[in-house]
């Protein structure tokens, strides 16, 4: 029987790190790091999420008609979610499945993994991110052009001339080819960035991260992180545009598939991997961890003449004594690059390997293109003045639980320090921020804050974070959750708040309240938040975003533009061919022998120098090619629902002769302005792709999406613009817009 965890009022999230400490430690003073310390980004260890799936791939060779009989009964003896188990795409007999309530996910791997007709099955251990955070045009790219110039970072550094990546010498024979397909798995990407837009393509865009209720939305890849626009900016950002930086191609043809979240974390990262092989010659992997390598192995070796270029890690660590995924994959279409900085020097955080790791590249102070993110809402949290200090402005219930403290760095934060009520049940807690906000203005948003905790979730103890709109019920924020032992420091607990939709209301606004709940019969506990911060993505401005970030992260994408430049030379180049002349080419330093394949840093004049050019001349990546209109959209003026309709069809003509086809992205957007926040956003009402042939004059069938669907419940006439665009290989046809009104039935 499935008995999967049930999300109440306060939903549980992480339990295995609860510890009970004595009371007495409860009085230890805590104390909070100055803004900007270390201690505030490094990885949490008191709160964490717990891994709750499993990924196995069966061997072949099972019948068909019985095959999810046999499958079913594996997965239930092992202890795991057999109806809730969903395929790899990509990657066949490969399935992720839920592990039942109670279960561990390690010990329903080692069953599984234990039969004989299961050729592997692994935790499904999050990878994360690979940046250094640093606080937030060309002659701060010090990574393509080295003079010794100062670059006009935060804090403001000067390197050795020379030591970069060679692309000014690269220039002179391409700057890269639109039909060069290159695919992104990371966070997303901001599809609207001015320095990025011509430079992607959205026909094979894919999301593979479920959303804050749980569902997977396969077109929402917009960045809500900055991560993955980051990157995308390192390997394409718009050459010579006269906006903000340049990518190592000025053109080039990028696929966004979002594996990880928000957060940093890439719970996706298989499914990203398996997606992106058959879809681009070069991917881009600026993720990873000491996850199992095995099912990364057997996608990519499933994608032979697809290079992935990977990111080392960030741990200061030898690879090579502790494997990363997918670093360590021991295949020769896969490319580990470790990060130097301005000088030349391997970065003190930069993993290594003398045998895994093949080459390094700039990584340390590297500009790009980044999301627009505000701060739409921080109440402070000071004194109330009285004999007993409580936190002004904040309503608690019940009354003057809640005490207002100091760290000893002269932060302010809320304390609840209870030992709960006798008797059956639960007790609960409520502090409800002063004042309130909204997100008209925001595509995503999400509130951090600084916690420190002692709370057992043995005995139902719990921190979660709730909202309400308007005048609506209170509604808990999904996977909030928090417990565990922060042993008396405070670390970072960062909430999706992307389900809020405040909406188009006469007074839309919203507030957020923190709960805490315990058994009564559970020991003292211990709650303190500090620096409660919503912020949300609005609108770029009109030359872009920029900001600075650290990791090999930043060194993996310069790389990734590299291979992409060899390939805009010459397109018959295989994987190994592209890796071969990368590695062979590179600049011997003192400070890597030892620690990568090679000793040296990518040079990519002297890689596209030992490629050879195409038997058949090319057309020259640099000349432009005038873009083709494919489609006309039908529209109209209105375009009328039927009563209950869930999806649009929006006419349109495909253009092309002959055999061609027409690979088509068509979208609905609304254009939403905000008063408090300056600019506008588009609000996604629904996408749809289809492949139409030579001549095909239809509809196109789009769903509605949620927030689609809500609007018209309160609207009946919503004016909306259709965006549709199409593709002829890796090479951008003409978009075409029209205006039109969504009209419901009245």
């Amino acid at each position: 029987m499935n008995r999967r965890a049930r999300r109440g009022v306060v939903a549980a999230a992480v339990a295995s790190a609860a510890v009970a400490l004595p009371a007495s430690a409860l009085g230890a003073p805590v104390s909070l790091p100055p803004a900007g310390s270390p201690d505030l980004i490094a990885t949490p260890t008191g709160i964490r999420p717990a891994v709750r799936d499993v990924l196995v791939r069966f061997d072949p060779g099972t019948a068909v008609r019985s095959e999810a009989v046999v499958r079913s009964r594996a997965l239930d003896a092992a202890g795991a979610d057999a109806p809730g188990a969903r395929r790899v795409e990509g990657l066949p007999g490969a399935w992720r499945v839920p592990v039942d309530e109670g279960a561990s996910a390690a010990a329903v791997a080692r069953r599984l993994d234990a039969r004989a007709d299961v050729r592997w099955a692994v935790p499904a251990v999050p990878t994360t991110m690979q940046v250094i955070p640093n606080d937030p045009l060309f002659s701060n790219l010090w990574g393509l052009s080295n003079t010794g110039q100062q670059v006009s970072a935060p804090t403001p550094f000067t390197g050795l001339a020379g030591m970069d990546l060679g692309v000014m010498g690269a220039w002179g024979a391409t700057r890269g080819s639109a039909d060069v397909s290159v695919a992104v798995v990371d966070s997303g990407t901001v599809m609207n960035h001015p320095d990025l837009v011509a430079n992607l393509r959205t026909a094979n865009d894919r999301n593979f991260v479920p959303d804050a209720n749980g569902e997977i939305d396969p077109t929402a890849v917009e960045d809500a992180n900055r991560h993955g626009t980051h990157v995308a900016g390192t390997i394409g950002a718009v050459g010579n545009n006269g906006l903000g930086v340049t990518g190592v191609n000025w053109t080039v043809g990028m696929t966004t598939v979002r594996a990880c979240d928000w957060m940093g974390s890439c719970p996706s990262q298989l499914e990203g991997l398996a997606y992106a092989g058959p879809k681009a010659r070069v991917v881009n992997l600026s993720l990873g961890g000491p996850s199992d390598l095995q099912p990364s192995t057997d996608v990519i070796k499933a994608n032979p003449n697809t290079l992935f270029v990977a990111a080392a890690g960030n741990d200061g660590g030898d690879n090579d004594v502790s494997p990363q995924d997918p670093c360590n994959v021991p295949l020769p279409n896969v490319l580990c690059v470790a990060a130097i900085d301005a000088s030349g020097v391997l970065a003190s955080w930069s993993n290594y390997g003398a045998t895994s790791v093949d080459v390094a590249a700039p990584g340390v102070g590297i500009q790009s293109a980044v999301p627009n993110f505000a701060t739409v809402f921080a109440p402070p949290i000071t004194s109330d003045g009285g004999g007993t200090p409580r936190p002004a402005g904040w309503t608690q219930t019940p009354a003057n639980e809640w005490t207002w403290q100091l760290t000893s760095t002269g932060v302010g934060y809320a304390r609840l320090e209870e030992t709960p009520a006798g008797g059956a049940g639960v007790d609960q807690w409520t502090i409800e921020a002063p004042g309130v906000f909204n997100t008209l203005g925001g595509q995503a948003c999400r509130m951090r804050a600084d916690l420190s905790v002692i709370l057992d979730a043995d005995y139902d103890q719990e921190l979660s974070l709730a909202y309400k709109v308007g005048s609506d019920p209170w509604v808990p924020v999904p996977n909030s959750g928090t417990a565990g032992n922060t042993n008396g420091r405070f670390e970072e607990w960062n909430i999706d708040l992307s389900m809020i939709d405040d909406g188009p209301r006469s007074a839309p606004y919203v507030k957020l309240a923190f709960i805490v709940q315990s058994a009564r019969t559970a020991p003292q506990f211990l709650t303190a938040i500090a620096n409660p911060e919503v912020t949300c993505i609005v609108a770029q401005a009109a030359g872009g975003n920029y900001g600075f970030s650290s990791g090999t992260s930043m060194a993996t994408p310069a790389v990734t533009g590299v291979a992409a430049l060899l390939l805009a030379k010459n397109p018959n180049l295989t994987a190994v061919q592209m890796k071969e002349a990368i590695m062979s080419t590179t600049v011997p330093m003192a400070s890597l022998a030892g620690k990568v394949v090679t000793g040296g840093r990518v040079d990519a004049s002297a890689a596209l120098a030992a490629v050879p050019a195409p038997a058949t001349p090319a057309t020259p990546a640099t000349t432009a090619t005038p873009m083709a209109r494919a489609l006309v959209v039908r529209a109209g003026r209105t375009i009328r629902l039927r009563p209950g309709a869930t999806r649009v069809r929006v006419p349109v003509t495909c253009e092309e002769t002959g055999t061609a086809t027409c690979a088509v992205t068509v979208a609905l957007r609304m254009r939403v302005a905000s008063r408090r926040i300056e600019g506008a956003r588009w609000v996604a009402l629904g996408t749809q792709r289809a492949t139409l042939p030579a001549g095909w004059r239809g509809s196109v069938s789009v769903p509605l999406t949620r927030q689609a669907r809500a609007i018209l419940a309160r609207h009946p006439r919503v004016r909306t613009t259709v965006i549709a665009a199409s593709q002829k290989g890796a090479a951008a046809r003409e978009s075409v817009r029209q205006q039109t009104t969504l009209v419901r039935p009245s």
